[in-house]
């Protein structure tokens, strides 16, 4: 005899948003409604309804999963033993590769983060503000051990975090690429740049 196993809240809204994030990637953002998530699920809107009050509220879910594997891999680089200023510059380096790899290798995908950027702005801002937050611990780090000049650290994170925005933010990477640009290459010349500008220069 066949038991049904009852799911928890937990796993069904788990269950919509890897079905929502496969019919996004196959189909595209645009052309998913909620009814076929619900069927591809195996129940009716109505039941998606009730854990997600709109596509867009899958969509933001969806990204903010994505973007607490950022997040998990900045954490990882600012608790790591490296020295100040090696350590800014791999977490520039590799949340700008994490950026293109998650965001940019597929049009569809692409559609997504458009659409969260357009209607789901907190979750950006809130992942912004992390962002800054972590880098102004590194600076603030290299500050206290003498590799970095004397400053604030918060303000400073913030211009970091601006200056670094073409190898950064996914529309501008987009945008890059689809003219040829090598981002490694501008990822090197840019964060050289920035850590090389916060260093404590010889007398």
């Amino acid at each position: 005899m066949n038991m049904r196993v009852k799911m928890t809240p937990d796993e069904t809204r788990l269950r919509i948003i890897e079905a929502a994030e496969e019919h996004f990637r196959r189909v595209g953002y645009a052309k998913t409604a909620v009814a076929d998530i619900a069927e591809a699920l195996g129940m009716s809107s109505g039941n998606v309804y009730r854990f997600f009050p709109s596509k867009s509220a899958i969509n933001e879910a969806i990204c903010i999963r994505i973007l607490s594997e950022a997040h998990e891999l900045i954490d990882r680089i600012v608790g790591s033993a490296l020295p100040a200023p090696e350590r800014l510059a791999v977490l520039l380096l590799e949340l700008g590769r994490f950026n293109r790899s998650r965001f940019i290798g597929e049009r569809r995908v692409h559609e997504m983060v458009e659409v969260a950027m357009e209607e789901n702005w907190s979750a950006v801002e809130t992942h912004l503000a992390f962002v800054v937050d972590r880098i102004g611990r590194v600076i603030a780090d290299g500050a206290q051990a003498g590799d970095f000049r004397p400053c604030d650290p918060e303000q400073t994170a913030f211009v970091v975090k601006c200056a670094c925005t073409t190898i950064l933010h996914p529309v501008m990477i987009a945008e890059c690429m689809r003219h040829g640009r090598d981002m490694d290459q501008i990822a090197k010349i840019v964060v050289g740049f920035v850590v090389d500008a916060l260093k404590v220069k010889p007398q």
